[in-house]
């Protein structure tokens, strides 16, 4: 007769969960190459819970969703399907509507468009400023509404060129189960605000715009991977890596109406792993004193962090100081006083 073997099935299973509760409190793990999936994954959701917590501890309205872009899967998502005002996060449907155009030749990156004074709409973009041209091709209008998130470039794309102003972009954009909330707001034939989006759908739009590699594709991509939000939101926390690439969007307004909005989404790219992660980080705040604006600029830092490592940016203990930039750092975050009539 055989003697009964103990069990160790309890012991593995009470050890395991321990190093998942002591890895999931632990940000480091997140850079320990030893460390397996499963305990990476409940680190990262782990630390994105107690900074969504922190934020909503002080009623700022947070939506995040993070996604592996290689799976399809959703690795963390928190009231992803909640509509905020996207500010400049709309100007993306915009470039996916405007890549649609460019593939099938209705319109070409080299293409001139004129506009009037009327037209030109203040930011922080180069036909946003006094004096600055009125005409410019395509191609020079896409890079300024990625690049430095301009708002006359916006306008201009959309009312003078193949998209044919804002009831149209809303009737394209309509054809798209995904998005349900991502529209612009219509005041007029011609006018507009940004509208809404959501996290889950601003996540699916920026993977459509970076997911066909052709030159199109390209002139988008590294507008955003060079934006000049350099210390603003998720790219402020970049370690230096040079195998870690983002393109991102920022969404940034304070306004009585839609609220203090502090938003980012991107997708960043190992280029030693070769895998890509899709993020949107939105935060709303309608306390009339901004008293929580402060907060909600810095919770987009440490959830940049933490996504930033858990897709392999470990921290650089000795960096090359950064090259003198000619366009202008955000040491302090860039605000707009009210949304921008289009």
């Amino acid at each position: 007769m055989n003697a009964p073997v103990p069990s160790q099935s309890s012991g593995s299973v009470q050890s395991q969960t321990t190093q998942q509760s002591h890895a999931s409190t632990d940000l480091s793990v997140l850079s320990d190459d030893s460390a397996s999936s499963v305990i990476k994954n409940a680190a990262v959701r782990y630390q994105l819970d107690q900074l969504v917590k922190q934020n909503e501890s002080q009623y700022i309205i947070t939506s995040v969703q993070l996604t592996d872009v290689q799976t399809g899967q959703t690795v963390y998502s928190h009231d992803a399907d909640t509509s905020q005002f996207a500010a400049s996060l709309n100007k993306i449907p915009v470039a996916f509507l405007l890549l649609q155009d460019l593939r099938s030749g209705k319109i070409h990156l080299n293409d001139t468009i004129n506009w009037t004074a009327s037209d030109v709409r203040a930011g922080y973009g180069v036909y946003d400023q006094a004096g600055a041209p009125t005409s410019a091709t395509i191609q020079q209008l896409i890079q300024d509404m990625l690049n430095r998130s301009g708002n006359t470039a916006v306008r201009v794309l959309v009312d003078k060129t193949s998209l044919d102003g804002p009831i149209a972009v809303n009737a394209r954009l309509e054809q798209y189960p995904k998005l349900v909330q991502t529209r612009l707001q219509l005041v007029s034939a011609t006018g507009f605000y940004l509208g809404n989006t959501t996290a889950s759908e601003g996540t699916w739009l920026m993977q459509q715009v970076q997911k066909t590699k052709d030159n199109y594709e390209k002139i988008m991509q590294n507008a955003m991977a060079t934006n000049i939000f350099t210390d603003y939101g998720v790219r402020s926390q970049l370690a230096g890596n040079s195998y870690i690439q983002l393109a991102n969007k920022v969404g940034i307004l304070d306004d009585n109406d839609a609220g203090t909005n502090r938003h980012d989404e991107g997708i960043i790219y190992n280029s030693n792993t070769h895998h890509s992660y899709a993020y949107s980080l939105m935060t709303t705040n309608f306390s009339p004193d901004y008293s929580a604006t402060a907060p909600a600029e810095k919770s987009l830092q440490d959830m940049g962090m933490v996504i930033l490592r858990y897709a392999g940016d470990k921290p650089v203990t000795a960096m090359t100081p950064k090259a003198q930039s000619t366009t202008p750092s955000f040491q302090e975050s860039p605000t707009q006083d009210k949304k921008v009539l289009y």
